[in-house]
């Protein structure tokens, strides 16, 4: 198996197999050789069922054990969509276990497309979670009120708050343009972490065939048409790379197995990448 790069941290995303419990995630990402993990326990649709870490005491406890027992790391905690009608104070709960949990991250995607209360409550987000020592990364995604990396560095720009980031999506990047010139100008602080995956070189042409990609039809990275070595050279070296992959060729495999195939994948898609720079 190839060896990922020295300082190469690899996280399995949760959305990989979303119906996976945390426990069955960190099982996974040990299995594949991933040394952190990213969990979903916040709702991305109102009414969505979670597994509640938030809520339940005994189970987060649990997990934590989980985690340290498998010498797995939580990376980042997903998703808070800021909609219009967001209670940005129902969120601190959120706040406080994904401190708890030893994350620096959550994830946050804006989703109300007047720009300017969308900018003032990105802003008091912020704050609250600064309170915890957290960073939002903020992702832009085709079908939402960010739409590309341009838009993103906008946003945060306006926003106006040092504890924000932009999260590059591989699959985004791609389906928004590739935007190789915005992200050169992008300074190395803000780009801390990415999410990879694969797909083929032509987008869907409707906003319910990109979300039903992102969402469960992805490729395994490396084995699609998306130039993923040039993304990832072109980001800070050495950042966590978040393997988020939900695909139609391993939706039947058990999770362990899938997880092993995306890791050395992964891993032989890096070692390739660092060879060649060498040469």
């Amino acid at each position: 198996m190839p060896e990922p790069t020295a300082t190469q941290h690899l996280s399995l995303h949760h959305l990989t197999r979303l119906a996976a419990t945390p426990f069955e995630l960190a099982d996974a990402a040990a299995a594949g050789g991933f040394d952190m993990c990213g969990v979903r326990m916040v709702p991305v649709d109102p009414g969505e069922p979670v597994f509640d870490l938030v809520g339940d005491p005994h189970m987060r406890r649990r997990f934590a054990r989980h985690l340290a027992e498998r010498d797995v790391r939580l990376l980042d905690v997903e998703a808070v969509w800021i909609r219009p009608d967001t209670d940005l104070d129902s969120l601190i709960p959120a706040l406080e276990v994904t401190a708890e949990l030893g994350a620096q991250y959550l994830l946050t995607v804006g989703y109300d497309h007047e720009r300017a209360r969308l900018v003032d409550r990105l802003g008091r987000f912020a704050d609250l979670a600064d309170e915890y020592g957290l960073t939002l990364p903020i992702e832009f995604i085709t079908y939402s009120a960010i739409t590309n990396l341009a838009d993103a560095v906008d946003v945060i720009g306006a926003v106006g708050r040092e504890n924000l980031a932009v999260l590059v999506d591989f699959l985004q990047f791609f389906r928004a343009g590739a935007e190789w010139d915005v992200l050169a100008a992008i300074p190395a602080s803000l780009l801390p972490y990415a999410q990879i995956s694969d797909g083929p070189a032509a987008a869907p042409t409707t906003v319910e065939a990109l979300r039903h990609e992102a969402r469960r039809a992805r490729m395994i990275p490396g084995t699609g048409e998306l130039d993923l070595k040039r993304l990832v050279a072109a980001l800070p070296t050495g950042i966590p790379l978040s393997v988020e992959a939900p695909t139609e060729e391993l939706a039947q495999q058990p999770l362990d197995a899938a997880a092993r195939i995306l890791g050395e994948a992964t891993r032989g898609l890096l070692a390739a990448q660092t060879a060649r720079s060498r040469s």
